[in-house]
């Protein structure tokens, strides 16, 4: 079995971003009411949440002020702050891999500006985090959300050491600008799926080969679930898909990188399918095989 780790905050589920983030609340408590947090091997962590100084290692201090001045403020501290802490204790080796709940999206975050439910680049942020605190340098991204990833690309559009992955099917380029959907060897786009077998026949020929070639220190998935049939993106893909690309992910992550994997979530899908994806793919970021067989 592996250390996993499941950092949330009671602010995340509360002040989350609603019309996006839909089932914050309902799949945190799924996790604990399944009784993951009394089994050997996954343990919760209470979000932490960021300071000032960790947000402005990308974004600028009038961003920073704009959006304190926003009922999302707080809710982003946690949100990043999850994040932060689950990177130092992966690398740290203290736990093997986590699942982060977030109350906001992140990837539509730039430095100076943000859109759809974001403000913060919530996973960004711990890449200089990581790098400052804890002496790590390359890192693989994989984003599996429907809309195109813009604001982490545009972050780490000149950084050869971070790997982006974006299953967005836009056809950006370098400067986001029409062109090609492979535009070099660490910042890529490809389609996303229009049914579970056909994201799942995409993410297990982009990803896993991609990465390992990489060999980052640490992968991030970003888990959209606007893809779900029932949220508000491409509508696509049932319940039963993600644990599917949990085991994708996370078999990635073994082979890529001793198994550093953080999954964050904001949970932009309803109640009810948070409620049977998270402890699923909590199962397998733990090796706990309590639904082997489904």
């Amino acid at each position: 079995m592996k250390r996993t780790g499941v950092f949330y905050h009671d602010i995340c589920g509360k002040e989350a971003y609603s019309s996006l983030a839909m089932g914050v609340e309902d799949g945190f408590l799924a996790i604990k009411n399944e009784g993951f947090f009394s089994r050997t091997g996954v343990t919760y962590f209470e979000s932490r949440p960021a300071v000032e100084r960790e947000i402005a290692r990308i974004h600028t201090p009038d961003w920073i002020e704009e959006v304190k001045r926003t009922q999302w403020w707080r809710v982003s501290l946690y949100s990043i702050g999850g994040v932060l802490q689950a990177t130092e204790k992966v690398i740290r080796g203290e736990i093997d891999n986590a699942l982060v709940i977030a109350g906001v999206g992140g990837h539509h975050a730039h430095r100076d500006s943000a859109w759809g439910g974001c403000y913060f680049s919530v996973t960004g942020l711990a890449i200089p985090h990581a790098r400052e605190i804890l002496g790590a340098r390359r890192f693989a991204i994989v984003d599996t959300d429907t809309h195109h990833a813009d604001g982490v690309r545009h972050i780490f559009k000149d950084d050869d050491d971070v790997l982006h992955i974006c299953f967005c099917g836009a056809d950006y380029s370098w400067d986001d600008t029409p062109g090609s959907l492979v535009e070099n060897k660490t910042k890529l786009c490809f389609p996303h799926g229009t049914s579970d077998e056909t994201e799942i026949e995409n993410v297990m020929r982009e990803v896993p080969d991609r990465v390992r070639e990489f060999k980052p220190e640490l992968l991030f998935w970003i888990c959209g679930m606007d893809t779900h049939q029932d949220s508000y993106g491409t509508r696509a893909l049932t319940s039963k898909c993600y644990p599917k690309l949990a085991e994708i992910i996370k078999d990635t992550a073994d082979r890529a990188c001793g198994g550093r994997l953080i999954v964050k979530t904001c949970c932009n899908a309803p109640p009810h399918a948070t409620a049977y994806i998270l402890p699923r793919i909590v199962d397998c970021l733990g090796e706990v095989k309590r639904y082997a067989g489904e």
